[in-house]
């Protein structure tokens, strides 16, 4: 059974009208947090909403993830059961039979836009829980406030413990999050702690290594050695600092068009930037899967990097290859030459495209920023080592190499400029 670590324990036993959870991959925030809304519903009359910024089908995500806490402890009522017995699920709401509360999941985001007149409407909300809260922006006009205030203002029950609990993962210093609740007062990420009445609570994988395998701190401590910047943004939820310079802008370019379910495709390929040693200094392999939809914009579907033996990343592409049904693999041979598409053929005869990079990462990149500015690719889920390379990298010599972007830029680039017969080719 997991165990929840004491840095959650304000949860239950705090007095605050927000909390703010922060921490990086692995530290247990999702599970802590739905944990907190399932007792929570135990007392009379909560009406509570569970958002993500977008989710098209929460029977698909969320719902699932929260059925699985409700077969772990006993139901206080009777401890020979799961809670299980205590809760009906009718659509996307799930009811606490010993109180009569409510757990409702739904998205803010939908093909229509953000749905936050809908959810207004929705009478008694005592808690509002976000999880994916990074992706909440400053949309307010002279008008009209933003879409967090207009939910927020909605939770007013007279009478009643308000609570709006926000979990991040703490993408940037320009992110709303960051500018709302902790740069007016002064405060770090790594604060734990009430001030006013927001209760934050920060913490890492560190702190929940007893539910994680032991493959993900190995994992954890390789990329601390070979990519310290990214370590320190993925896994101990440090905010980045967006470059200026940098092609990419999360707000504005990434955020915004993100989805969480794929369209049919009219075309997909794996884009690889490889890896040719297996030595521990060694880059990471880039292994990104891209399709194009048949309205003309693309999808970043799947990312499969990691450090990885060529034998490792051989059999990974092409298995990634098989599972998207993809058209063709794109490999970069500027390393390694025709070794390359012999790793990859090794494994299976599929289609592969050799690739020479004959400029500049930057320069290559800059017309699939472009798109990416036009609104015309969208992320199907949340790629965090993969966006942080693309907000950050400038092109910089002192800079690790972004194999993950350059798996991005080869796959987006062979769907939406070069479209010719496969060959080795070199452009841009």
């Amino acid at each position: 059974m997991p165990k929840i670590n004491q840095k959650y324990a304000p949860l239950w036993t705090g007095s605050y009208r927000y909390a703010i959870i922060s921490g990086g991959r692995g530290s247990g925030k999702s599970f802590v947090t739905q944990s907190f809304v399932r007792d929570l519903s135990y007392q009379i009359e909560q009406k509570i909403i569970t958002t993500r910024y977008t989710m098209t089908s929460a029977k698909k995500s969320v719902i699932p993830e929260f059925s699985a806490k409700l077969d772990i402890d006993p139901s206080p009522y009777n401890h020979e059961e799961p809670m299980r017995v205590d809760f009906e699920l009718i659509d996307s709401t799930y009811t606490n039979k010993t109180s009569n509360s409510e757990i409702t999941f739904t998205g803010l985001k939908t093909s229509s836009g953000v749905q936050t007149a809908n959810l207004k409407s929705i009478e008694g909300l005592t808690c509002w829980l976000m999880e994916e809260a990074e992706e909440l922006i400053d949309d307010g006009t002279e008008t009209q406030a933003c879409t967090f205030d207009r939910l927020d203002d909605s939770i007013r029950k007279v009478g009643a413990d308000l609570r709006t609990i926000l979990v991040w993962n703490p993408s940037n210093e320009d992110s709303f999050i960051y500018k709302r609740f902790f740069k007016p007062y002064g405060l770090d990420i790594t604060f734990n702690g009430i001030h006013e009445d927001i209760l934050y609570i920060y913490t890492t994988y560190e702190d929940n290594e007893e539910n994680l395998h032991p493959s993900f701190k190995r994992k954890a401590e390789n990329v601390r050695k070979v990519n310290p910047a990214r370590y320190d943004h993925i896994y101990m939820g440090i905010p980045i600092r967006e470059n200026a310079n940098a092609l990419w802008k999360a707000l504005t370019m990434i955020s915004p068009y993100r989805i969480d379910s794929l369209p049919e495709m009219r075309r997909v390929v794996v884009g690889v930037d490889p890896s040719v040693t297996s030595s521990g200094k060694q880059d990471e392999c880039g292994i990104i899967a891209c399709g194009e939809g048949y309205e003309g914009h693309y999808y970043v579907m799947r990312d499969e990097s990691g450090l990885m033996s060529p034998a490792e990343w051989g059999k990974n592409a092409v298995g990634l290859y098989r599972e998207v049904k993809a058209d063709k693999i794109v490999a970069e041979v500027n390393q390694g030459g025709d070794l390359v598409e012999m790793n990859l053929k090794s494994v299976d005869v599929v289609p592969v495209k050799k690739v020479h990079a004959t400029r500049g990462k930057m320069v290559r990149a800059e017309p699939i920023a472009a798109l990416y500015e036009e609104g015309k690719v969208h992320h199907v889920g949340h790629f965090s080592d993969l966006e942080h390379e693309m907000v950050s990298y400038t092109g910089e010599k002192s800079q690790v190499s972004p194999n993950r972007l350059d798996a991005l830029v080869w796959a987006l680039t062979e769907l939406a400029i070069e479209k010719g017969p496969d060959m080795s080719i070199g452009f841009i």
